[in-house]
């Protein structure tokens, strides 16, 4: 009877537990803004292109690249010439500035054998994700 009563409070603990982490209203922007920034990253010290490319809108534009597919293509380019070797990203300053659908993240550092960027992302919230509508790069 014992056993019988701590399996059932286990099972009930757990199903509270279970219960708290998945009710009310997922995740915030913030934690969503989150995900595509370590996606994002890991894309550029991965050198993977489709992982990278997956964060960006299909409505991006830039100074440096006027559109998702000349930016993919840059990147591609600069991870074949080995500009992206050793690659890492640092958000540990940046500031999120989140207005209705539309966020900016600066700075974000980017380090490379091929010297070092500071970054501001400009995020908008698209059919529940968030995505990378537009860059500024200081330090080119």
């Amino acid at each position: 009877m014992k056993r019988m009563t701590c399996l059932l409070a286990a099972i009930t603990a757990l199903a509270v537990f279970s219960g708290c982490a998945t009710t009310g209203q997922g995740m915030t922007d913030e934690e969503l803004i989150n995900l595509t920034l370590d996606q994002w990253a890991a894309g550029l010290v991965e050198q993977d292109i489709e992982k990278f490319q997956a964060t960006i809108s299909e409505s991006f534009s830039s100074p440096q690249a006027p559109d998702k597919k000349t930016l993919g293509d840059f990147i591609q380019q600069a991870m074949d010439a080995g500009y992206i070797d050793e690659a890492e990203v640092i958000r540990d300053d940046a500031q999120f500035t989140i207005t209705d659908n539309t966020c900016s993240v600066y700075p974000i550092d980017l380090m490379s054998v091929a010297g070092s960027v500071a970054v501001e992302l400009k995020l908008t919230k698209e059919n529940g994700q968030w995505l990378v509508t537009g860059m500024e790069v200081d330090g080119i």
